[in-house]
């Protein structure tokens, strides 16, 4: 019986790979939402979240992408032990997402799901794993994506990771006034009154957080970006730094 060795080439490009997959997971989950729902035919195709999916006919995308997404963050073994706690960490509050939904109250249209149990910790369990885990990815984006894989110091960076790493704050700083900005929205609503846009706007800055989540892991896990010289990276397995 013969053994088949795996070398560190199959390793990189697995490690590489399973970053683009969190990133495209990111980007695709808000508009498989939003027109999936559509496509399926409920009467009201946007919801004032992401989360208020989930009593959608896009049930099970919902809990399924999270859960997916929740499994790949914690089966992925970054450059450091930080960078392994917090992905570990952001799987966990994906699960929680997943599992305790928010209350149904504000929901569209016809739904899919409409539980006949329902606790109000279900709803604070949620918003503190939503809140967490949009930190983290803000995290990974202001601090450990900016590190360098091969251990240099940022004295040593050249163009090519300069330039990643503005790319990389850009969807931090993005993020963070996502969330920001959802906070303000509600407390808003809560003095003011609802209005068409603090209606939406939780699903329009969840979904501009994903964009810049989902992009800043894209581009980590990129193997097709040009270095100072402009001339491409000579193997596909090279490590991104």
């Amino acid at each position: 019986m013969t053994t088949k060795h795996i070398n560190d080439s199959e390793y990189t490009i697995s490690y590489l790979q399973l970053r683009q997959l969190i990133g495209i997971l990111g980007l695709c989950l808000p508009f498989a939402l939003l027109f999936g729902n559509k496509l399926l035919g409920s009467t009201a195709w946007l919801q004032p979240s992401l989360s208020h999916y989930y009593y959608s006919y896009m049930h099970i995308a919902f809990v399924g992408v999270l859960c997916v997404l929740g499994g790949f963050l914690v089966t992925y073994r970054g450059k450091s032990s930080l960078e392994n706690r917090v992905s570990n960490f952001s799987g966990a509050f994906a699960f929680g997402v997943a599992i305790f939904p928010t209350e149904i109250k504000g929901y569209i249209g016809n739904y899919y799901l409409n539980p006949n149990v329902w606790q109000h910790w279900f709803k604070i369990v949620h918003f503190g794993c939503a809140g967490l885990l949009f930190l983290c990815f803000a995290f990974f984006c202001l601090k450990i994506f900016q590190e360098s894989d091969a251990g240099k110091s940022p004295a040593h960076f050249d163009a090519k990771k300069k330039l990643r790493n503005k790319i990389y704050r850009y969807c931090g700083y993005g993020i963070l006034a996502s969330i920001i900005i959802i906070g303000a929205s509600t407390i808003y609503e809560n003095v003011y009154g609802m209005t068409t846009f603090t209606k939406y706007a939780t699903f329009i800055f969840e979904t501009t957080a994903l964009l810049f989540f989902g992009n800043s892991w894209l581009l980590k896990g990129s193997v097709n970006w040009k270095n100072a010289n402009n001339t491409m990276l000579k193997t596909i397995v090279s490590p991104v730094r």
